[in-house]
């Protein structure tokens, strides 16, 4: 079976493990800074639409300049560094004492985080054959979704007990954990030869060329895209929706993202499960359509228990979004530019908050919340629709052995011609 071969692999189950404490730890700071601003500061739409904007302009703006650094010398090396500078940031957001320190202090960690994410993406394709990434991809997000569970209950104790210096020093000592993980990862085709190599401005150029050549890589990245846009509705919706929809307090916020967690990690479980059969883009399609449905349910209820319900189902389709979207980002792109590809995906989030969070502070003040949110879902729905109509044409290069060299078989089926020879 494909998920037993996964974990067999050496280093796997521990990379496992460090990313499950990692991403815990983060998911503590995260919930931190969002209910700091919205239950302890009483913030309003707009003062959460600066928060995100804020938050989001290094990825944003940066995010597509991380992948030079991966491609050039390797995801591990990246993502110790990511992990080091993350524990780093947290301690220093120890020292917070306002609102305004709290978003200033926080603000390499966007860049940071995007730079752990796409480094993290890139090592699944030089530790296992290609297909593996289905199952790999899935355990790896299964072992980060974990954190949605663990992390809003871990952080709603901390918070209760610490506030904000407890909950940035969890952060810490779990990058620490993420750092010396990935240190005692073995990573092949770590590097790329030094004879190789170009200026960064034309391998970053290299990496745009290559998505605009690619019809998989441009359809992947704008579908995905999209997702993030109601991603980023959401970020700003649901602490406004728990807090004067529902009445909630944050507390509850935090337990309605503990049910998202454990609807991500039953998907991505059942995904290690289902393997490579997954990874098309019809089935990304349909679950960009099931999202917008389920995100729509989970704030168009004033019920409570119906929130709980339709953020559970939320989870499990993000799952069956997430894992073969990005195992299409891999397969589409050459491993010698998998840090590039995926840096740009990392920054596509960011970007989407930057642009939808305004807008969206705009519109609340002509619909409600609840309206708005059943708005975006019903928009994700259509484009998920529009992508299924188009999803249908693009081909797929699968079952081939890991392979970091340009101009391989692979490469000519991932920019879209037909195999050399």
């Amino acid at each position: 079976m494909t998920a037993r071969r996964v974990l067999r692999i050496p280093g796997f189950r521990m990379l496992l493990a460090g990313e499950t404490i990692n991403a815990t730890g983060s998911w503590v700071a995260v919930v931190a800074i969002w209910g700091f601003a919205a239950f302890r500061f009483d913030a309003g739409a707009g003062d959460l639409a600066l928060l995100f904007i804020v938050l989001s302009i290094p990825g944003a703006l940066l995010g597509p300049l991380l992948g030079i650094p991966i491609d050039r010398f390797g995801p591990k090396r990246m993502l110790v560094l990511a992990n080091l500078l993350g524990m780093a940031n947290a301690i220093a957001l120890t020292q917070a004492d306002s609102y305004l320190a709290v978003i200033l202090l926080a603000l390499p960690l966007g860049l940071i985080e995007a730079l752990a994410a796409a480094s993290l993406d890139a090592v699944p394709p030089r530790l296992m054959d290609d297909e593996q990434l289905v199952s790999a991809n899935a355990f790896l997000g299964g072992a980060q979704d974990l954190a949605v569970i663990l992390g809003p209950l871990l952080a709603a104790a901390v918070n209760a007990r610490w506030g904000l210096t407890g909950a940035f020093l969890v952060d810490a000592a779990t990058f620490l954990v993420g750092a010396v993980v990935a240190m005692r990862l073995v990573v092949p085709h770590e590097r790329t030869p030094a004879q190789e190599r170009e200026s960064s401005w034309r391998e970053l150029w290299a990496g745009f060329r290559l998505v605009r050549r690619s019809d998989g890589l441009r359809w992947t990245l704008g579908v995905v895209a999209s997702v993030y846009l109601l991603w980023a509705l959401f970020g700003l919706l649901e602490p406004l929706y728990v807090r004067d929809v529902l009445g909630e307090s944050d507390t509850v916020f935090a337990v309605l993202q503990t049910a998202y967690g454990v609807g991500l990690v039953g998907a991505g479980l059942a995904l290690a499960a289902l393997g490579d059969r997954i990874a098309k883009p019809r089935y990304v399609a349909m679950a960009v359509v099931v999202s917008g449905a389920t995100a729509a349910l989970y704030v168009g209820t004033q019920s409570l228990v119906v929130a709980f319900v339709g953020v559970f189902l939320w989870g499990v389709d993000v799952a069956f979004f997430y894992v073969p979207a990005k195992t299409l980002l891999q397969r589409f792109a050459p491993t010698a530019f998998h840090g590039r590809v995926l840096a740009l995906n990392q920054a596509l989030e960011p970007a989407a908050g930057m642009i939808i969070t305004p807008l969206g502070a705009l519109a609340l003040t002509v619909v409600g919340v609840q309206a708005l949110g059943i708005i975006g879902g019903a928009i994700a729905a259509v484009g998920g629709l529009v992508a299924l109509r188009w999803g249908w044409r693009i081909v797929v290069p699968t079952g081939v052995a890991v392979d970091p060299r340009a101009g391989t078989p692979r490469d000519a089926i991932a920019l879209g011609g037909s195999a050399p020879g």
